[in-house]
């Protein structure tokens, strides 16, 4: 791996009746950095004649993403936490009134399709493997910063959220959690992820 590129939410929903969906797909933060930690269930093994005879692999069970931006732009906080704003009239500030995000009892986190792209190489070609999470439900982000010295020092933004299996069930998938592709392009994979979140110009929310 030699690179990472890209960033995309798009709101997750089920019924019984139309399964999954997505929609408010967006684009709004850079990537920094990314990681993925997973859990399984353990493996069962039956033991006959003092020996496995029959193992039942574990399976996923759940998992942590991580993830770093530049920053986390109001529109994304709205998405992914369920943040409410309103606007408030402050004397001596022209306009309309400051946007004013609220943090309060009413905040629940949504479940949401998260995507981006890994640049990788092998043999001296590159390719592009685009991952999409299936569904992931966001922890509020810890905040922190510096001041400034005699040099700025770059503060990114990191954010965690709960990895869950979606619940899409057919004759291609099984609770999936996670999907890749490779392509051979970052244009392609960026496709690819519009399309497994439903990402359309008709329906973006802000790209």
């Amino acid at each position: 791996k030699k690179g990472l590129s890209r960033l995309f939410f798009a709101k997750y929903t089920y019924a019984a009746e139309s399964g999954v969906k997505y929609t408010e797909g967006c684009e709004t933060e850079k990537l920094a950095s990314y990681s993925v930690e997973t859990e399984s269930s353990d493996d069962s093994d039956l033991y006959l004649n003092n020996g496995v005879a029959e193992t039942e692999k574990g399976r996923f069970t759940t998992g942590t993403l991580t993830h770093s931006t530049g920053d986390l732009t109001n529109e994304t906080s709205k998405l992914i936490l369920g943040l409410k704003s309103t606007t408030v009239t402050v004397d001596g500030i022209d306009g309309d009134g400051v946007e004013e995000m609220i943090y309060d009892d009413d905040v629940k986190a949504i479940d949401c399709g998260v995507g981006f792209v890994e640049l990788h190489q092998t043999n001296g070609k590159e390719f592009y493997r685009a991952i999409v999470l299936a569904r992931v439900a966001y922890n509020l982000p810890n905040t922190s910063a510096n001041t400034r010295g005699e040099s700025v020092e770059w503060q990114t933004q990191e954010a965690t959220a709960r990895i869950l299996r979606s619940e899409q069930k057919d004759s291609t998938y099984n609770h999936p959690w996670k999907y890749s592709a490779d392509l051979d392009s970052e244009d392609n994979a960026v496709k690819y992820i519009k399309h497994k979140l439903n990402i359309t110009k008709s329906n973006i929310y802000r790209y």
